[in-house]
């Protein structure tokens, strides 16, 4: 979990002493009921899911497969694979990051430490349900959080099968976007939403660099770091190309780049 300490805030009170919160099991409590003392004001997630790769693939541009061909290829993946590191950012409607007055440092993947110190999927689960940051059911209270990613189709599906306690994703794409609409409610996919920004193309760290924005700790592909930078993306894209403003962002929401578009 991003965080900072010191003064700053957004991009608008300049980013200072930012972390990256290491957790694994022996905290992981600890740090969702930081979480859910949080979310009520900080109620924007920027997220990101570092996971083994693909065991399935097509020799066809994936943009040339119908939606429900695309999804049948991430679930073949997702079902037979395992999350490796989700990396979450907590924001606020202006910006800013919950200052938690505590030190962090940046890590990789420790893959030596995982059989130790490597969290259950189930015990994740439980709590990322009790923290607020997803709906329970459909009968919960309407969900005030945003969840933002780049090209997410895959780190939502390996949201939920966590979610799922590690049952296979449903098996059509409508059952599969319908689970995303009711456990995350408002989403946006930075990947689609760039479609409507002139000049930017290509991955997040091209993106990051055309904008002018800098990763603040860490490295490539360390989900924490990387959700940072999302975060950091997000909202230079807001303010450069929709004045700042969510109501005009608020058109781009709801669609998953790499299923619903391409």
């Amino acid at each position: 979990m991003s965080s900072k300490r010191g003064g700053g805030g957004g991009e608008g009170g300049g980013l200072r002493h930012v972390v990256v919160r290491p957790v694994w099991a022996w905290n992981l409590e600890y740090e969702f009921s930081i979480i859910a003392s949080l979310v009520d004001r900080f109620s924007y997630v920027a997220f990101d899911t570092e996971f083994p790769g693909f065991l399935y693939s097509t020799p066809r541009p994936h943009r040339l497969l119908p939606p429900s061909q695309r999804y049948a290829l991430l679930k073949a993946n997702v079902d037979e694979m395992e999350l490796v590191q989700l990396g979450l950012t907590l924001f606020d409607a202006f910006g800013h990051l919950p200052d938690l007055g505590t030190g962090g440092r940046v890590g990789g993947i420790d893959f030596d430490r995982l059989p130790l110190h490597g969290i259950d999927s189930g015990h994740f689960a439980a709590l990322l349900y009790r923290s607020g940051l997803v709906a329970h059911c459909r009968f919960c209270r309407p969900l005030s959080t945003r969840w933002i990613a780049f090209h997410s189709c895959y780190d939502f599906a390996y949201l939920i099968k966590v979610l799922g306690y590690g049952r296979p994703l449903p098996d059509t794409l409508e059952e599969f976007l319908g689970l995303v609409n009711l456990l995350f409610g408002e989403t946006v996919d930075l990947k689609y939403m760039m479609r409507h920004c002139k000049g930017l193309s290509g991955g997040l760290e091209s993106v990051a660099s055309t904008l002018g924005v800098t990763r603040e700790a860490g490295k490539s592909h360390q989900a924490g770091s990387d959700s940072m930078l999302t975060y950091r993306v997000y909202l230079r894209m807001k303010q450069r190309f929709f004045n700042g403003r969510d109501a005009m962002v608020a058109w781009h929401r709801g669609i998953i780049y790499g299923l619903q578009a391409c």
